[in-house]
């Protein structure tokens, strides 16, 4: 019995764990990448420097003594030509960096920071780099380039508001597929057929396709991926993308389901029998 009580413990908990596991993968195309107002405020403020085309604001937010100001006024020129003034835009964090440094000579803080700037006519991409430390604080680095990638509007669970009825059942459907992985991952575990270790890793495994279509770009993609959900996201440059991920793995076990517990209990020798000479 003692046995018995245990193996349902372990059983229970690597349940518990597969379910934490795929609730996470669920969730992950919904999260962002946390806010950092310090940066936030420093685009914001590089953004309307630029609108005002006021050179002089933004070589003062500089850290002390990074350029000259011969050296600024030239690279200047260049954000100057690159940069439109607009009215209203939208950022986008794309990628964030963050490096707190102690030793002999202080303390230092250095933040890497990327943002998507999107208006209604340009796509921009601002790379900035910020340093505090003990001689002072400001902007150590700025890049200022065209493009960017294009910003979802619509389609995922976190625009909610933005979806059609389309999107909403694509984005359904795909919860529904993890649902049905939980299922066979239980009946996996609870019945082992056998190389079970190998198909709780074929459960996890999807046929995806793709068709991807932004303004002079359409392509189509097939294949196999883990952890991923069907979607059907749009995009702030007319373009969308169309993702359908059919739980393979998942199908397949249920189509072989008898079979494979067929062969385990021919496998397994017959419980409470003695064999005697």
């Amino acid at each position: 019995m003692g046995e018995g009580k245990e193996t349902a413990v372990k059983k229970s908990r690597v349940i518990g764990i597969f379910l934490f596991v795929l609730l996470c993968c669920l969730l992950s195309g919904c999260g962002s990448l946390p806010k950092n107002e310090r940066m936030d405020q420093v685009v914001e403020y590089m953004i309307d420097a630029l609108n005002e085309d006021d050179a002089d604001r933004i070589f003062r937010f500089l850290y002390p003594d990074v350029v000259t100001r011969e050296e600024f006024d030239e690279s200047y020129e260049a954000i100057r030509d690159i940069w439109e003034k607009t009215d209203s835009y939208t950022k986008k964090l794309n990628s964030i960096n963050t490096q707190k440094t102690i030793n002999n000579s202080g303390k230092s803080l250095v933040c890497e920071a990327q943002y998507y700037i999107y208006t209604e006519d340009k796509f921009y991409t601002i790379n900035l780099t910020y340093l505090s430390d003990d001689n002072g604080y400001g902007l150590y680095g700025f890049y200022l380039k065209p493009g960017a990638e294009p910003m979802m509007i619509s389609g995922d669970f976190t625009t909610a508001r933005e979806n059609s009825v389309l999107q909403w059942i694509i984005l359904f459907l795909g919860a529904l597929s993890y649902f049905l992985i939980i299922i066979t991952v239980v009946d996996i575990l609870r019945k082992r057929p056998r190389l079970f270790g190998l198909w709780l890793i074929a459960v996890m495994a999807f046929f995806s396709f793709q068709i991807r279509n932004m303004p002079d770009n359409f392509f189509v993609v097939v294949g196999v991926n883990w952890f991923v959900i069907s979607g059907l996201r749009g995009y702030n440059n007319n373009g969308w993308i169309l993702f359908l991920a059919i739980p393979a793995g998942a199908i397949v076990y249920w189509c072989l389901r008898k079979k494979l517990l067929a062969q385990k209990n021919v496998s397994e020798p017959p419980k409470n029998v003695n064999i005697t000479d």
